[in-house]
């Protein structure tokens, strides 16, 4: 298929409770507390509760819980258990045969603080609390394409050796570590083993595995004998990365800006420090005294918006460094990069894998160089603290560099000590250093986005996690050789079409440059909450991707009115060489991301009493005591998809969704505010409810911080909302947040529009499955050239009882179907002489680079040699073996000229399905000129 460069010549978890009919209350007299054993019969200092025998009088009956394997119930709040109020000590009355999971944690003097469940092995399970009992139906087939949630967690340390001949390897996306049996080169997949949502980071202790649950805050005890998860411990929000010392676990806490400190033998956390922003990689000094700690996403100077400055708090906390013994932060480190990944401890010198943002450019795009790769080498004293100096190591443009390093991500020596190993995660690619000069040896590729290095024998392994396989490397590593061995892993549920997408947009060889991926600036989906001169609506503030379907029109400035279109600006921007299907896959992929489980709500998204007291001024009007902000922030995704005054100096911005809106700062058109404290009192100032006390200010915030709360929103939809010259062949699908209660396909209904304006309902079957909504129309197909709208009634449910708000219309025009496709680049003769002479001399002749999207719909721009003609895009259609170029204004030695027609009538010469050569005429300034164009690649 013709790949287009589209260079500008322009300067929680997933809810499978049923619903519940009773309560359960009451504490089961009796309980004793018994010290847990493992295999071994080695005691394991975790509490194990044993209740008192079932009570004879009748009990309640509650539905069954459906539960994945992997999962652990947590009886003192859990999303599973969001119906229920648990004040007794639960017992398990029966169990799947092979069973041996037992209650964890706490006592009865502490009621059900601490208790916990986790299920290992699927089947029907029963348990008994008080005078109510349930069922608790737990899954190992919970996980598929139509249930998969993208909370879009990325791994930070995902591969662990187990002794000397095996591999444990977390799949995100799979909700598993995968086992791997190691012999030499060769790989041999063993069980994968369920292990709770997202699991991002595998370290072994004693006989144990622990795995950070990023889906479930939580961190995961894996058995290594059985290969069973037998236990989780609660840690915070967004676990991200793990790092075992003695008996200690250190955590980072990516959601909340800290790092814990676990007790392995007791299984709680006993340590708190606070970091910069985001962190993530952890490194421990050569003599254990120090703990090291960088944040993903760094405060340097140049990183907030223009009327923000840095402050010598947690903004400048790039490197925060822990004294471990008595846990306690002894330095932080400022300025080191934008983006920190990786980090390795030695002796005399730390050494952080970096990216710096340059966001002072001004009309970003592929060329400008706008993120650079390195090493920053901080200079440590004796004690391990780090000094002022600090050097910057280029590591895409150095004498010996092979070409760009894009996003240095894991970094780990060799067995041997002579090279220090940096895994490229945009990069695709693992950069060999020398370990005292860090000059570059070698460059070796990889599959999609490496990360994790772990040396077994002769051989060094990383996972390449996009791609779902494992690759081990003969050392030493000294030119560039293919992989010694490639395994496949996991059971990745993704759609391929959003698994496409989302290699694409880590893929930094996909840009112009091979310098960037989309996610340097949308890192994991959200934001680098930097701002940008880029695209068409100056100095912006990065949004994030989750739940962009139904925000549309989109950029700040509402200037593109699909996420179609915005894929298209993205690919100009960094001038990536793409087909229609690249920007589909694109566009898929960011439709999926989706808002985790909100951690300021109570279990199952229910609001507290200040969320619930905040709502309330939330949508009440300014005239009603509220603040007004539901007449912008309403509906299914928090925004009436228009263009308003904005808060900042009154430009025109698009109303951005509030969905997850918590994890996103800073805030604002030019990321004004670093807070939601800040952005909630000027938006009050905004709608002119200056009145509001700040107890009241503060209830709202606590509501804002709670958005979606208990609310079911639309995730994604095909078409989508908004588009032209949809194929009528096109499989309508609607995705959405949450599992839906069955029973409810009469919700949904889709319309035609006829010539005369009047809707028909048009006829079909919907289909129901996990969170994903088809029809199939009885016909086959759409009709074609007609306006389209799916209607989705108000008060859809999921299955935990959460609800869409009001009713959702996505509309849609079908085209007039393509005959040929004209994805490829042009060379666009205009045919001036033949209407006016000879007064040129020669024809002008301009390149055009177009893609096409199935059903039609064309996106292009046009690059011109000289400096007379600028254009950033244009957009039309193909209708049969026509092309339809719609109206657009480009500049000229003239100004502003209005392009007002044209149209190619193209030729498939070789019969594979693309346009060759076309002709046909164009109108502007009130002249109609003839036209040729013929393809060039």
């Amino acid at each position: 298929m013709p790949r287009t460069s589209l260079r500008s010549t322009a300067p929680r978890v997933t809810l499978l409770t049923l619903g519940f009919a009773a309560q359960l209350s009451g504490c089961a007299p009796g309980s004793t507390v018994d010290t847990a054993s493992d295999a071994t019969g080695a005691p394991t200092a975790t509490e194990t509760v044993t209740a008192s025998p079932p009570s004879t009088t009748a009990t309640t009956a509650v539905p069954a819980i459906a539960l994945p394997l992997g999962e652990t119930l947590f009886f003192d709040g859990d999303d599973y258990l969001a119906a229920l109020e648990i004040g007794c000590v639960p017992e398990i009355t029966a169990a799947p045969e092979g069973a041996a999971a037992e209650i964890m944690g706490g006592s009865t003097e502490e009621g059900t603080d601490g208790l916990r469940l986790t299920p290992d092995v699927a089947g029907p399970w029963a348990l008994v609390c008080g005078e109510g009992d349930f069922e608790i139906e737990v899954r190992d087939d919970a996980l598929d394409e139509d249930s998969f949630l993208n909370y879009n967690y990325t791994p930070v340390s995902p591969i662990a050796a187990v002794g000397e001949d095996a591999l444990l390897v977390a799949c995100p996306t799979s909700n598993a570590v995968q086992w791997v049996d190691v012999a030499g080169a060769e790989a041999v997949a063993g069980p994968l083993i369920p292990t709770g949502a997202w699991p991002t980071s595998v370290a072994l202790w004693e006989d144990l595995a622990l795995v950070t649950q990023a889906g479930r805050d939580s961190l995961g005890l894996l058995d290594v004998a059985s290969r069973r998860l037998v236990d989780a411990i609660r840690v915070g929000d967004e676990p991200a990365s793990v790092l075992v010392q003695g008996d200690a676990a250190f955590i980072t806490i990516s959601g909340e800006d800290r790092v814990v400190r676990v007790d392995l033998l007791e299984r709680r956390v006993t340590g708190s420090v606070e970091t910069g922003n985001d962190p993530r990689a952890l490194a421990l000094s050569p003599d254990g005294r120090r703990l090291y700690v960088a944040s993903q996403i760094s405060y340097n100077e140049h990183r907030l918006g223009p009327n923000l400055e840095p402050t010598e708090d947690t903004l400048r906390r790039d490197v925060t460094v822990i004294d471990v013994e008595s846990f306690q932060a002894v330095h932080t480190v400022p300025d080191v990069g934008t983006i920190l990944r990786g980090l390795h401890a030695e002796t005399d010198r730390l050494l952080v894998g970096v990216s710096h943002s340059n966001n002072q450019v001004e009309e970003v795009d592929g060329s400008t160089r706008p993120h650079a790769h390195g090493l920053a080498v901080l200079a440590l004293d004796e004690d391990g603290i780090p000094t002022d100096e600090i050097t910057q190591i280029d590591l895409d443009y150095r004498a010996d560099s092979a070409g760009p390093a894009a996003s240095p991500f894991t970094l780990a020596p060799t067995p041997d000590g002579a090279h220090l190993v940096v895994t490229l995660s945009a990069g695709a690619a693992l950069l060999v250093l020398d370990a005292e000069d860090l000059s570059e040896v070698a460059r070796v590729e990889t599959g999609d986005d490496p990360r994790g290095l772990v040396a077994l024998g002769a051989h060094l392994w990383t996972t390449s996690w996009l791609d779902n396989q494992i690759e081990g490397f003969s050392l030493p590593i000294t030119e560039a050789e293919a992989a010694a061995s490639a395994l496949e892993i996991g059971a990745d549920p993704r759609p391929e079409l959003v698994a496409r997408g989302q290699r694409l947009f880590n893929d930094a060889n996909f840009s112009e440059s091979a310098e960037f991926s989309c996610n340097n600036c949308h890192i994991d989906g959200v934001t680098d909450g930097l701002v940008w001169n880029l695209l068409v609506d100056g100095d912006v503030n990065t949004l994030a991707f989750r739940n962009v379907a139904g925000t549309d029109p989109f950029l700040w400035g509402g200037d593109l009115p699909t996420l179609f279109d915005f894929s298209r600006e993205v690919l100009r921007l960094v001038g990536a060489e793409a087909t229609g299907d690249d920007m589909e896959a694109l566009t898929a992929y960011m439709q999926s991301i989706t808002a985790p489980p909100n951690p300021h709500t109570l279990p199952g998204g229910q609001l507290t009493e200040a969320g619930e007291r905040g709502r309330a001024l939330f949508e009440d009007s300014v005239g009603d005591g509220g603040g007004g902000c539901a007449a912008c922030h309403s509906g299914p995704d928090f925004t009436i998809q228009q263009v308003v005054p904005g808060k900042t100096d009154d430009l025109e911005t698009d109303v951005p969704g509030l969905i997850g809106v918590y994890d996103s700062a800073p805030f604002g058109r030019e990321g004004d505010w670093l807070t939601l404290e800040d952005i909630v009192a000027r938006a009050c100032e905004y709608t002119g409810a200056t009145d509001l006390t700040d107890a009241e200010l503060a209830d709202m915030t606590a509501y804002v911080a709670q958005i979606p709360g208990d609310a079911l929103w639309l995730n994604a939809a095909t078409p989508l909302s908004g588009a032209d010259h949809v194929w009528d062949g096109t499989d309508v699908t609607l995705q959405f947040s949450g599992l839906l209660a069955p029973g409810q396909e009469s919700a949904f209904s889709i319309h035609a529009a006829g010539e005369d304006g009047e809707e028909t309902e048009v006829p079909g079957s919907w289909d129901v499955s996990g969170r994903t909504v088809r029809f199939q129309p009885t016909a086959g197909a759409l009709q074609q050239e007609a306006d389209h709208v799916i209607r989705v009634t108000g008060g859809l449910q999921a299955s935990l009882g959460q609800t869409m708000a009001g009713p959702l219309d996505i509309r849609w025009t079908t085209g007039a179907g393509a005959a040929t496709d004209v994805s490829g680049t042009f060379d666009l003769t205009i045919h001036v002489n033949e209407v006016f002479g000879d007064m040129l001399g020669a024809d002008p002749m301009v390149g055009i680079s177009l893609i096409q999207a199935s059903g039609g719909n064309v996106t292009g721009v046009l690059d011109y040699d000289g400096d007379e003609v600028e254009i950033s895009h244009m957009e039309g259609y193909t209708a049969g073996e026509r092309l339809v170029l719609d109206p657009f204004i480009f500049d000229s030695v003239l100004g502003e000229v209005q392009f007002e027609s044209g149209y190619f009538d193209t030729v498939d010469l070789d019969g594979d399905g693309y346009a060759d050569e076309g002709e046909g005429e164009g109108s502007a300034l009130g002249y109609t000129l003839p036209w040729s164009a013929i393809r060039v690649d």
